[in-house]
């Protein structure tokens, strides 16, 4: 008899009802489907079937490492479009059959080029037994369970022996870098940072158990895929939690802490929202294979899975992007976006999310904008042109991601639904009305803030704005403020934190590295309705100059940052001084603020001011720079922009070439308050950068008007090192944001404080003012934000 999967059927898991109610119940995976039956032919570019044995072929390199994951993933999405597309879309007999056979015939290159097969990889070596080998494994098995009937006994032999293969190299020689075991901490720099491939190794290791209950290990399997997926979403309390798992105490599985006590995740060195994703993907993979087996997911799958999703959901815009509010060292709109898609699905049938299908239906419209681009049935061939001449390699693991999870989504919502078909078409009105109720009901739920002290970051989110600053985001120093309905208006590196570079710091993509940059050290204090934060970057660390120049640091760039609680101001306060030496600046920007320009707005934005409206089209002829004639702007009829002090102008840097990211693959102009281009030589102690500025999230081009004429800086004197603006907020309060922007405490005269008002009032601290005191303290390196009552 053939060898199959034990003859089990998909069934809904028993959360699934729960979730189907509401205006969420009719999901679709036809848009899946039809943009992955549409990349059909593109792929088939990268295809490359062995020349020294029939009936083997890839996607992509065929190398090792990315190479071998590309390919199963390829395979994963063809064996969606064989299987499922006369269910979901009515893709023809013929091209399901070819999809078929390119499948089968990349899954048996794939597993006979495993270190337990008799083929190699097209470089030479076979792949297996890493940290990251079950990856590729765990994105794939959904399509292979699809292909379960055309399998032969051959095919699952070999998957077999690749399984239990890795399986007994996770149970005994796991290793990640130089750590061997199961090891997580919390900071990346450790090397021991590693929630996700425990995520996905535990859950390889209890779908080999539980496919192959009969191997001798499986048990042993098992209790290793909990101590792994324990310690994946992991948190400082487990230490010392004493709730039982398995008869033993959460504390005696606990092995380390990979996140924060708040969620933060400083994977690869910086607040990665990215790679929450990844985590949740992988869980909700072994969630929805093992309810496609009739087989039970472990326990230990879900440890703290709630928790982290209730603070991710804040980190997605409402038309599906991630706020990536520490920044992001991948391609924009790809990667960790992708894999959002399987995370939407499984928030909505084991949360219970009465949103998440929402987004999923918004994310899968982004995919469709940027595939209409393209224009050529790939995903990013356009945008991503350059990429695919340079790096093949890359290029292919992208466009294979994003295959596998289009599959991957049609896969579970034919598994959680069943087919429902197109849905009836409503009246336009009707449309409207209820994506309006549902994007307000979204942002009701998402409101509110969030911080985690120790990783510098901070959060607060309303129907109007989206305010986030995080010291250690890519690059450092990394703000927002935007409305939470447009992620297209969003840009990470160094975002609101001013720009300073100085000659010899040549970064291969300017804006994103943090080579020549060290967070000096920072503080956050949340209020009712927003939050206030102050701190330090040293700017030109460890910059060299040919034949023989070296300059441990040149400069301090202080940073104020304050979410005002108005729910649409922001206010930045920046001062950068030179070192104790002489040094070259390249360039220094105040604000910058990055302002995306490309596919997803149409390469067109408009900017108004005092003086007109300015249309800016991309892609400009040469780099330039475009001054505003004014000191506030109203960009795309929502976001404002303000100078308050230390220039005379907005300004907007232009680029010819995108520059957005790693790999360049947005197209960002960068709106600046103090722009200076070019090398000068700056003595030592000298103020470079001495600005103040305002950004306005939902407002028109009148509330920014008349905010830019009611504010006013405060006063300064060169003995007090205090920098401070007086604005009416949006709420019609007044507020004052001080920063004491030297390494001593200072104080504050009541005066310049009041003016004339009665009290006020510290946000953070409670602390009440009147005119009696002689003035208010601040740290080194403390900001404050008052409220003054009259």
């Amino acid at each position: 008899m053939r060898a199959s999967f034990h003859g089990r059927r998909p069934r809904l898991h028993e959360r699934a009802s729960r979730a189907a109610s509401g205006p969420q119940a009719r999901i679709d995976a036809t848009p899946c489907m039809a943009l992955l039956s549409n990349w059909v032919t593109h792929g088939e570019e990268y295809w490359y079937p062995m020349p020294d044995a029939s009936g083997l072929g890839c996607y992509g390199s065929g190398y090792n490492a990315w190479g071998v994951q590309t390919n199963q993933k390829y395979l994963a999405a063809m064996a969606a479009l064989s299987e499922l597309g006369d269910k979901v879309s009515g893709v023809p007999p013929l091209e399901r059959n070819r999809a078929r056979q390119r499948a089968l015939t990349a899954l048996r290159f794939s597993l006979r080029s495993h270190v337990t097969g008799d083929y190699r990889c097209t470089d030479g070596t076979q792949w297996g037994h890493t940290w990251i080998s079950a990856l590729g494994l765990e994105r794939m098995m959904y399509g292979v369970y699809l292909l379960d009937e055309h399998l032969t006994d051959e095919d699952h032999a070999l998957l077999r022996g690749v399984l239990t293969s890795e399986a007994r190299w996770l149970a005994t020689d796991h290793k990640r870098g130089g750590h061997r075991g199961i090891h997580a901490d919390r900071w990346a720099h450790t090397g021991k940072n590693a929630p996700e491939s425990n995520l996905w190794n535990g859950a390889l290791l209890w779908r080999t158990a539980e496919m192959y209950s009969d191997e001798a290990d499986a048990d042993a399997w098992r209790e290793q895929a909990h101590r792994f997926l324990l310690n994946a979403v992991s948190v400082p309390a487990d230490a010392q939690d004493e709730r039982l798992f398995e008869g033993k105490p959460i504390r005696e599985w606990h092995i380390g802490a990979n996140f924060f006590p708040n969620y933060a995740l400083d994977h690869h060195g910086y607040l990665n929202v990215g790679y929450m994703v990844i985590c949740l993907s992988n869980a909700a993979m072994l969630h929805f294979d093992m309810q496609t087996l009739g087989l039970a997911a472990p326990a230990s799958l879900y440890h703290h899975l709630g928790d982290l999703w209730q603070v991710l959901r804040r980190f997605i815009f409402a038309d599906g992007r991630l706020a990536r509010i520490g920044g992001d060292t991948r391609i924009r709109y790809a990667y960790c976006q992708d894999y959002l898609l399987p995370v939407l699905l499984f928030a909505a049938v084991y949360f219970g999310d009465g949103h998440a299908l929402h987004l999923f239906a918004q994310q899968c419209a982004l995919l469709q904008q940027e595939a209409d681009y393209a224009g050529d049935g790939s995903f990013f061939g356009k945008r991503l042109a350059d990429l695919a001449e340079s790096n093949p390699y890359y290029y292919t693991r992208l466009e294979s991601d994003r295959a596998c999870v289009l599959g991957m989504a049609a896969a579970y919502v034919v598994q959680l639904q069943g087919y429902l078909g197109a849905p009836e078409r409503a009246s336009q009105v009707a449309q409207d009305e209820a994506a309006a109720a549902r994007a307000d009901a979204f942002e009701q739920s998402v409101a509110g803030d969030w911080c985690e002290p120790e990783h510098g970051a901070m959060v607060h989110r309303s129907a109007t704005r989206l305010a986030s600053f995080a010291w250690r985001a890519y690059g450092l120093a990394q703000g927002m403020c935007l409305p939470p309905d447009d992620g297209h208006l969003a840009e990470w590196p160094q975002n609101l934190g001013g720009y300073v570079r100085f000659v010899g710091d040549e970064s291969a993509c300017a804006g994103t590295r943090a080579d020549h940059r060290r967070l000096s050290g920072c503080r956050v204090e949340p209020f009712d309705g927003g939050f206030v934060t102050c701190g330090a970057v040293l700017e030109g660390v460890d910059v060299r100059l040919a034949e023989g120049w070296h300059a441990p640091e040149s400069a301090l760039h202080q940073i104020a940052f304050a979410a005002l609680p108005d729910n649409h101001t922001v206010i930045g306060l920046e001062q950068c001084r030179t070192g104790r030496r002489r040094t070259y600046l390249a360039e220094v920007k105040g604000l910058h603020l990055n302002l995306p320009n490309d596919l997803y707005n149409g390469f067109s934005r408009t900017i108004a001011t005092g003086g007109g409206e300015i249309l800016l089209e991309t892609p400009v002829e040469e780099d330039c720079l475009v001054s505003l004639h004014s000191k506030w702007a109203l960009i795309e009829g929502r976001l404002g922009v303000v100078g308050l002090y230390g220039a005379q102008e907005l300004t907007v840097h232009r680029f010819a070439a995108p520059h957005g990211g790693p790999y360049a693959s947005l197209c960002v102009d960068e709106v600046c308050f103090h722009c200076a281009l070019g090398t000068r030589a700056v003595d030592a102690g000298k103020t470079i950068l001495d600005v103040g500025w305002a950004v306005l999230a939902g407002v028109d081009a009148g509330a920014v008007q008349r905010f830019g004429e009611r504010q006013m800086p405060l006063p300064v004197t060169p003995r007090i090192p205090v920098r401070g603006v007086r604005v009416q907020g949006l709420d019609g309060r007044t507020y004052v944001v001080l920063a004491n922007f030297d390494s001593k405490p200072q104080e504050y005269g009541v005066i310049g404080l009041l003016s004339g008002a009665r009290t006020a009032r510290d946000l953070a601290g409670g602390e009440t003012v009147t005119s009696i005191a002689t003035g208010v303290s601040l740290e080194p390196a403390q900001a404050r934000v008052f409220v003054v009552e009259r």
